[in-house]
């Protein structure tokens, strides 16, 4: 019982981490223009990372509140949509213009 609660808080844990993650990744797309372009591959990879945190935040979501007498499902359900939109945004933006989808950022150029 003590490790089916200590590995609930772990999972909890990383499910905040990776919405987080995603939450301060999209903002830092939006607001800060991108750089030169990165190798050929590199995108390809960013994508796939970006991809597979979203995929993470839903299975974290499914599996750690399948029973609906959990105190912290509607801040995590909350959290879900945030981590959604910020994973779906995040691939969204590659797809704005030639540099977005090589650099992931919404504008290109120098930041001053």
């Amino acid at each position: 019982m003590v490790q089916d609660e200590r590995r609930n808080m772990v999972s909890w844990r990383l499910y905040q981490f990776f919405v987080l993650w995603l939450l301060v990744r999209f903002v830092w797309s939006l607001v800060v223009p991108g750089g030169s372009w990165p190798l050929p591959p590199e995108h390809y990879i960013d994508m796939a990372l970006d991809l597979a945190m979203l995929l993470v935040v839903i299975f974290l979501r499914v599996r750690m509140f399948a029973t609906p007498d959990d105190p912290r499902r509607a801040f995590a359900n909350l959290l879900c949509v945030v981590g959604v939109v910020s994973g779906l945004g995040l691939l969204g933006i590659r797809f704005t213009s030639k540099a977005a989808w090589w650099t992931g950022h919404l504008t290109q150029g120098a930041i001053f």
